[in-house]
């Protein structure tokens, strides 16, 4: 997608971790079937109750109301809870260290009755150390029905390992993602035209460099920002260099958002691009200690910048380059910016999941736990727990909810309309079609007044792109060796883009064999076997 092909902004930080052995996981069905009423229907309530544990995200925003005691918390044991005799627990999740959290969990025994990952490679691991238990298809029939119908085979295989189900996942409606944009101002001020493949585009860069359409001067201006290169930002940031050929085989061992693939012939060109680039000062000049992005959002927000990933609703960095620049405008950048002429779009979709979620193998009541998911993937459970109280959290607009601005009640919703409650069950909210789930997104997460921008990018992000291979395995070498290998790839890439252009082939070849050798031709060995054990 083009956000990864031009790397313009570091995006959330990858939760990769080496996990440490699990201790105490020696429960099963067994036990939990002697321990609650298993014979119960998913609508009917057991007659002793019975409690979940369920983990919810604490992200440490200020003023927000404690994650595991809220209104809403209180709202699904007064619903769920009441209804089915179920007592609903939740437990804190930090999640900057969600990972750690989970590990340090598992090992005492401690853990909740739900373990969950954003990251496949995590949620692997935990599988190949024996933290999950089965849900079988019996079970999903009985408890969770409903759940099931709306996941559907083509979301819930990418729960099954070793033909079993052992996660559920998230539903995930809108797969594309967030494009780049640039200063159609800028451009009206050359006389030039948004650039349509590779050559206009590098052309467009250094007549903003060279003329400085914004008249920030010459020594501000930054034709086309870029933040710190985390390996969280960088695995697909090659689409751009690939050739239209590429094969089956290679797509399945070189494509991954998790570990950038720095040997592959693609990604060494996209750094030779992005080296030949710092070198005329047409990117960032310090992108490299822009670990967070703050730098890149004030020098946009400051109008310098000529091409960037396009900013959400908050932090509010389009509101303030439009009030600091009240004749800036912005145009979507086509797929095809940074592609020889004449070569169709590749880029990166999301496979249709969000959360992946396990039942921790020493659960006491999966049905329960089954029972609760069921309960929310209700539209009409959903929909209140997405969107609160009519006139109060939002007001209906033609047909939909749009939520009402500064409200503080006690009943507020929590971060993002209460998604870490919903989060198990979809990854955003559904309106009934694409156009209108695109258009609620737009309101939720665009920055206000550029709802159609934001709608214009992420169709532009659909071009020409699909989701990573799905091996139907855990690449347990992954797991091992994804923490070292993110260092190392920071490393590389700001020591490589930031040498002189005539250093660049040394410097690529000093770090991709010492990238290869610390654990990524480890990676591609183990891939390539899965892939050929698949083809049988």
């Amino acid at each position: 997608m083009n956000k990864k092909l031009l790397k313009i902004v570091s995006v959330a930080m990858l939760t990769t971790v080496i996990v440490s052995s699990l201790a105490g996981c020696g429960s099963s069905k067994e036990s939990a079937d002697s321990t609650s009423d298993s014979s119960v229907a998913v609508d009917a309530p057991y007659k002793k109750q019975v409690e979940i544990k369920i983990p919810i995200y604490d992200r440490g925003i200020q003023g927000q109301a404690a994650v595991d005691n809220n209104h809403w918390t209180k709202y699904v044991n007064d619903t769920f809870g009441k209804k089915y005799n179920v007592k609903v627990t939740y437990v804190t999740i930090p999640r900057t260290t969600d990972v750690d959290k989970f590990n340090m969990l598992l090992a005492s025994g401690d853990a909740p009755d739900i373990i969950f990952s954003y990251d496949y490679t995590t949620a692997s691991s935990f599988y190949t150390r024996g933290a999950f238990q089965e849900v079988t298809k019996a079970e999903l029939d009985k408890y969770a029905p409903n759940l099931e119908k709306t996941l559907g085979a083509d979301v819930l295989k990418y729960g099954v390992f070793d033909g079993k189900q052992m996660l559920i996942p998230a539903k995930r409606p809108l797969v594309g993602g967030i494009s780049s944009v640039i200063r159609q101002d800028w451009l009206d001020k050359l006389g030039m035209k948004v650039p349509t493949n590779r050559d206009e585009y590098y052309a467009v860069l250094k007549a903003f460099k060279e003329k400085d359409p914004g008249k920030v001067g010459s020594n501000n201006v930054i034709p086309q920002g870029l933040s710190s290169m985390s390996a969280a930002g960088s695995g697909n940031i090659n689409y751009a260099f690939r050739p239209a050929n590429v094969s089956a085989e290679e797509f399945a061992m070189y494509s991954d958002v998790v570990i950038p693939s720095l040997s592959w012939k693609p990604t060494e060109d996209t750094l030779k691009w992005d080296n030949k680039l710092f070198n005329e000062g047409l990117i960032s000049p310090e992108f490299v200690l822009d670990k967070d992005g703050t730098k890149l959002q004030a020098d946009i927000s400051n109008g310098k910048v000529g091409v960037f990933l396009m900013p959400l609703k908050t932090p509010p960095v389009l509101q303030t380059l439009v009030k600091n620049v009240p004749t800036a405008k912005f145009t979507v950048l086509p797929a095809s910016a940074l592609l020889p002429a004449g070569q169709a779009p590749q880029g990166f979709a999301y496979a249709p999941y969000g959360m992946l979620s396990g039942i921790n193998k020493k659960c006491e009541h999966p049905d329960a736990v089954l029972k609760y998911m069921d309960w929310m993937s209700k539209s009409e459970n959903l929909f209140v727990l997405q969107n609160g109280v009519a006139g109060k959290n939002y007001n209906l607009k033609g047909g939909l909810p749009v939520e009402v601005a500064n409200y503080a009640g006690e009943d507020k919703l929590n971060f993002s309309s209460n998604k870490d409650m919903w989060a198990l069950v979809t990854e955003q909210k559904e309106f009934g079609s694409l156009d209108k789930n695109l258009k609620m997104d737009a309101i939720a997460k665009g920055a206000p007044g550029f709802e159609k921008l934001y709608i214009d990018g992420y169709k532009e992000t659909l071009i020409g792109a699909k989701s990573n291979f799905m091996f139907n395995k855990p690449v347990t070498s992954l797991t091992k060796n994804s923490k070292t290998l993110g260092s190392k790839w920071e490393e590389a890439s700001a020591k490589i883009v930031m040498g002189k252009v005539s250093e660049f082939d040394a410097l690529y070849a000093k770090y991709s064999k010492d990238y290869l050798t610390s654990g990524y031709q480890e990676i591609i060995n183990e891939r390539k076997s899965i892939y050929e054990g698949m083809k049988k």
